[in-house]
């Protein structure tokens, strides 16, 4: 085996790979979903076969294109629903090493996106960046195609525009869990913040704000009892 090339390596580990199942149900709201393939069943379906034709394959680098928080409006049924998201879209070189000669490997650059309410969206971009690699590689079959189903017409519409940013300090507004357990949206955020400071602020910068309103009341108080004392 130690006279084959990483490219002889990775087509004999091709012919041997099987179809991979959809195993996972992903629930898209309101009792729909599809069926996909999972990062663990492309994984355990293809390790076995690089450890016994000796390849190793990892994400070499990672590149992150572009990431924002994006503030929607879904309608459904003439109900409006407001939400903030997290959206980030990378670029990952994927690379197969000849583990008898680490010198002989070739690399596949895959572009993925992730998008998630909370804050799972860098997570989500590289499971399907680093999947999507091992599949386009080995030629990795789920038994279906894409293009035999249609999508779906959906009753709704839906609009995004770039969350605000902090005129402080520049950094982007993202929604954060109050002490009464709800969640401050970033249009609640945005909205509070310019009646109080005139401006738009970050959590961080609004307390900063805070603080700083309280130093020149102090300081003014101080400067009062100065000049009723020279009187």
């Amino acid at each position: 085996m130690s006279a084959l090339n990483i490219h002889q390596r990775m087509a004999a580990i091709t012919a041997e790979l099987q179809t991979v199942a959809k195993n996972l149900n992903v629930e898209t709201g309101k009792g729909k979903g599809y069926k996909a393939v999972s990062e663990r069943d492309v994984i355990d379906a293809v390790k076995p076969l690089e450890a016994k034709h000796g390849v190793y394959s990892y994400p070499a680098s990672r590149h992150v294109l572009e990431s924002a928080a994006l503030e929607s409006e879904s309608e459904w049924n003439g109900k409006v629903t407001k939400k903030t998201t997290f959206f980030e879209r990378i670029e990952t070189v994927y690379r197969f090493v000849n583990t008898d000669d680490p010198t002989d490997f070739i690399e596949t650059t895959t572009f993925a996106e992730g998008i998630d309410s909370q804050d799972k969206g860098s997570g989500k971009a590289m499971t399907y960046a680093d999947k999507y690699a091992l599949m386009k590689a080995y030629k990795i079959s789920t038994d279906d195609d894409p293009d035999q189903t249609a999508s779906e017409d959906v009753n709704y519409t839906h609009k995004a525009t770039p969350a605000p940013m902090c005129a402080d300090c520049g950094g982007m507004l993202y929604p954060i869990k109050k002490r009464d357990g709800t969640m401050w949206s970033v249009s609640d955020m945005a909205e509070y913040s310019l009646r109080r400071f005139d401006r738009i602020l970050c959590p961080g910068c609004q307390k900063k704000a805070f603080n700083m309103e309280k130093l020149e009341e102090q300081a003014q108080a101080l400067n009062h009892e100065d000049a009723g004392d020279r009187l």
